[in-house]
């Protein structure tokens, strides 16, 4: 039974381009594993920690030696890297802020990208732990302006390239983006959601079925 792990970031609800395509996806896998499991991870309701001095300590400390403020500290990011290492495909679906992740995704990247438990350190450099589950990911990205297939706006463009590598430096190498770009003509009245939704929709159809 495979397991889907559903990441969503924005914060508007059904008003946002990026969760409602991510909706579609997840719905589209279904359709394909009617037996699977789906992981909900909402992150505008997760209330994410930052990095802090006692979450450093204990997570470069073994687990017989931490205190009760390294577990408080790691409580969350356990859960979430557990999610991610129980996850055969994930989807993760979020907005662009100002040219790259937002505040709340870069959290989550530093709670799960965790030395021993999704990459290790060896004499070869780091080494991605999750490699071996060739977990297929599925990123889809809304932005206001369109960065993919313009040279001059993909310059522009740090959090697909950003996405893209720390997913592979956990060993997730098969990642598809689908970049949402223009979202801005919805916002200004110029696009109606279903025509800008419609290219996007049929192209995840695809992403999702392979």
């Amino acid at each position: 039974m495979p397991t889907l792990l559903h990441i969503t970031v924005s914060p508007r609800g059904d008003h946002s381009i990026s969760r409602q395509l991510g909706t579609a996806a997840v719905h589209e896998w279904k359709e394909h594993n009617p037996q699977g499991r789906v992981i909900e991870r909402d992150l505008a309701k997760t209330p994410l920690s930052f990095i802090d001095s006692a979450w450093i300590a204990g997570a470069f400390s073994p687990p017989e030696t931490h205190t009760e403020g390294h577990k408080r500290a790691l409580a969350i990011s356990d859960e979430l890297t557990l999610e991610l290492l129980l996850a055969d495909e994930i989807i993760l679906d979020t907005p662009m802020y100002n040219h790259a992740v937002p505040a709340v995704l870069k959290a989550w990247i530093d709670h799960v990208v965790r030395a021993g438990k999704t990459f290790r350190y060896t004499s070869a450099g780091p080494e991605g732990l999750l490699a071996g589950k060739n977990i297929k990911a599925v990123v889809i990205i809304a932005s206001g302006g369109k960065y993919a297939g313009d040279p001059g706006m993909a310059a522009l463009d740090f959090e697909a390239p950003y996405l893209r590598l720390i997913l592979g430096f956990m060993g997730i190498k098969d990642v598809r983006f689908i970049q949402a770009g223009g979202t801005a003509a919805v916002m200004q009245g110029r696009a109606s959601a279903g025509e800008f939704l419609a290219p996007y929709l049929r192209e995840l159809a695809e992403a999702v079925s392979v």
